[in-house]
């Protein structure tokens, strides 16, 4: 499902992108977590690189929520009322470098580290909202990455993974000109090829561990069981 993230150096990741970077400068995380400000594109500033909360809380709720908001599904986003107003409005994209996902066993946790093959950026499609706390007036952004069933590739660790995007179907998405029905149509299933991935330490199933090691193979490369 995208448990955690691979990110580098803000100023590295938006060079990467081809975007400027907004705001305060970040350090690179090799363990981000939900909860966390995660580096994404906003479609209301296609041009820059901003941190933004994962976790979306929606602009019209008293309270954060209590339920997760870290993820959306694509099959009820336009339907569930967190979300909804949001789809053809408010659409963003992750930009990550890789991520981390766990095969669960009983009660066992088995952490794996996924990233492109051709070791190019990720860009994640999601919706984001802005929310003002009344205790402080302070103007919260947030977001929330969208989901999707798994591929092939993908459903021998997970049943679901992230949209991810193309550079030019990222661009879409962002498009506030084009009508929802077209920004839409990018969503759609990931090709089994896109991907690779490893087992990894299980020092990852602790969230503060920020190694620079932790995303380096101790198994197999999945793609050997192709």
């Amino acid at each position: 499902m995208c448990g955690r993230t691979l990110v580098s150096e803000s100023k590295e990741l938006a060079k990467k992108a081809g975007v400027e970077e907004g705001g305060t400068a970040q350090e690179k995380d090799n363990n981000r977590p939900p909860g966390s400000e995660m580096p994404v594109i906003l479609d209301a500033r296609p041009g820059k690189l901003h941190y933004v909360r994962w976790g979306l809380i929606p602009n019209n709720a008293t309270e954060k929520p209590k339920y997760s908001t870290t993820y959306a599904k694509v099959e009820t986003m336009q339907s569930l009322p967190t979300y909804r107003n949001l789809v053809g409005k408010r659409h963003c994209v992750f930009v990550i470098e890789g991520f981390y996902e766990w095969y669960r066993s009983g009660e066992n946790k088995k952490p794996f580290f996924f990233q492109r093959k051709d070791k190019g950026l990720i860009y994640c499609a999601g919706l984001w909202d802005t929310w003002k706390d009344p205790a402080t007036g302070i103007v919260i952004p947030s977001c929330t990455m969208l989901m999707q069933p798994a591929n092939d590739f993908m459903l021998a660790i997970h049943d679901r993974m992230p949209c991810i995007l193309t550079q030019a179907e990222a661009s879409t998405w962002l498009d506030k000109s084009l009508n929802v029905i077209d920004r839409l149509k990018v969503l759609k299933a990931v090709p089994n090829d896109l991907l690779e991935g490893w087992p990894v330490d299980q020092k990852m199933n602790n969230f503060r561990v920020k190694d620079d090691n932790n995303n380096s193979p101790c198994g197999p490369d999945l793609t050997l069981f192709d």
